[in-house]
């Protein structure tokens, strides 16, 4: 089966200034006016615990943003961040976790499709309970599609379900098929990205590579697609043909950096094209390596990549691996014969356990 698959004491000061303030105006407070100030004290503690919890997910430190949304009320967007960031190192947890939350809001969608997410690692960890958690995740995504009909993301789920699955699991190309008929209906652009999965899923890279080629005509600023059809030849080991696409990918106009109003979280479409395009300078450099040409736009590449990831505000796990990145940079500059800046810049990488960036550490500092 395939993967499904992560109180500021100021703030709490500043609200009992605020009401201070209003009681020496006011000779009045009644028992709804302090439920409503007792209330409103504990949505900000809640969304500031919320809000602490993802800047630490986002630099990786899973458990200390448990233990901040612990002392939080029990919310949907509580649960649903103490979900994701068990999901990352305790996934028994994660499941329990997620249980508790569907029972505390059982009409809650988002919960509903997190608890899928969880169910269908648990199955592909699991060999004696697969079957019973793929079971789970199935019954969770189509409880979420039935929750929020307008949701394109427990669409996508849902579609990835039927297509990943056995058949003996809840599989079904045919439900598939009208999952990703439903993502197309409510938003082209998304059923562009939904169609090219399928394809995938389904085994038919020619109808992907077809889709691809067209679409980029009827988006031209999408840079996500364009980069899409450099990785689709970078994986059949044609880089004459991926290089130019990466290429353009990684010199389109970034969007604008737009947050969702609602929850603060960086807006799609600059996600999606932003991790786009920094994926495509890091392909630019990883390409002129493997092939040993373009090896200046290689290093170039590299360096506004450097530049790039400062200044996009995205979390360290939708941008490429920096010290990968530099390990690249390192080997460009001993291909164009430069081994003062290779060896400068290979000082610079952290190995940290990756065990496959360690050999290549070793082997640069062999050439060196």
């Amino acid at each position: 089966m395939a993967n499904f698959a992560k109180i500021s004491f100021g703030i709490a000061t500043t609200v009992l200034l605020t009401y201070s303030s209003l009681t020496l105006a006011q000779t009045s407070f009644s028992n709804a006016d302090a439920s409503a100030w007792s209330n409103s004290i504990a949505a900000n503690a809640n969304q500031l615990a919320v809000q602490k919890a993802k800047a630490l997910n986002a630099k990786g430190e899973f458990e200390k943003a448990t233990s901040i949304l612990g002392g939080a009320d029990k919310t949907p967007e509580v649960y649903g961040s103490l979900v994701i960031n068990l999901a990352q190192y305790d996934l028994d947890e994660a499941e329990d976790i997620a249980n508790e939350s569907i029972k505390a809001f059982p009409n809650n969608a988002r919960l509903h499709y997190l608890r899928g997410v969880v169910m269908g690692s648990q199955a592909q960890s699991s060999i004696f309970s697969a079957l019973g958690y793929a079971e789970k995740s199935l019954n969770s995504f189509q409880k979420a599609v039935e929750l929020d009909q307008e949701e394109i993301t427990y669409k996508r789920a849902l579609m990835s379900f039927y297509l990943a699955a056995p058949s003996i699991a809840g599989g079904d190309e045919d439900l598939g098929k009208a999952q990703l008929d439903a993502i197309k209906m409510a938003d082209p652009l998304q059923g562009v990205y939904a169609e090219y999965a399928f394809f995938q899923m389904t085994d038919e890279p020619e109808k992907a590579l077809a889709l691809l080629q067209n679409s980029v005509q009827t988006y031209p600023q999408e840079i996500s697609l364009v980069f899409r059809l450099g990785v689709y030849y970078s994986q059949q080991e044609d880089y004459e043909k991926a290089m130019p696409y990466f290429m353009q990918a990684s010199e389109m106009p970034s969007p604008a950096l737009l947050r969702d109003p609602d929850t603060g979280d960086l807006e799609a479409n600059y996600r999606r094209n932003i991790e786009a395009k920094l994926s495509a300078l890091y392909q630019v450099g990883r390409t002129a390596v493997v092939t040993e040409r373009n090896t200046a736009k290689g290093i170039a590449a590299m360096g506004a990549l450097q530049a790039a990831t400062e200044s996009s505000q995205l979390s360290p796990e939708s941008i490429p691996n920096m010290n990968w990145a530099m390990a690249r940079l390192s080997e460009l500059y001993i291909q164009a014969g430069d081994k003062s800046a290779a060896k400068a810049t290979l000082a610079s990488v952290k190995v940290g356990e990756d065990k496959d960036l360690k050999k290549q550490v070793k082997r640069l500092q062999k050439m060196l």
